[in-house]
């Protein structure tokens, strides 16, 4: 037997699941929910549903965002940062002393960096 990973468990749930309501969907999660049980992966169930917001979100053209910054930013700097990457974002803020200044970018695939301990590095390094 094929050992399925937590993605496909979510993948599988999220497309079982689209379009259905009601006693359908109940189903259909009664049925995942006995797979797992049948699998043994029931102890893996908060992870699927994780990836399962995740996947559902990446489907729906959701894009999640994280904003690092050395202090809490004004909510119209985090608006503006929200629609310079389009209308349909998830902004998460997370707040971290240590970059000193200025602020970090991290979607799915890319992170722009303008903070100011990594520009003190670079010139540091160009320096050397």
């Amino acid at each position: 037997m094929n050992k399925s990973t937590v993605s496909q468990y979510a993948r599988a749930l999220y497309e079982a699941t689209k379009g259905q309501s009601g006693k359908n969907l109940e189903k259909v999660i009664a049925g995942f929910v006995n797979l797992l049980a049948r699998r043994q992966k029931l102890k893996q169930v908060g992870r699927i549903i994780e990836e399962f917001v995740s996947y559902a979100k990446k489907q729906e053209g959701i894009q999640r965002i994280e904003v690092t910054s050395a202090r809490k930013l004004n909510p119209s700097i985090l608006e503006a940062i929200k629609q310079s990457f389009g209308k349909k974002v998830e902004l998460s803020e997370k707040v971290t002393p240590e970059i000193l200044g200025g602020v970090k970018i991290r979607t799915e695939d890319t992170i722009l960096d303008a903070s100011l301990k990594t520009q003190l590095m670079r010139l540091k390094q160009s320096l050397m």
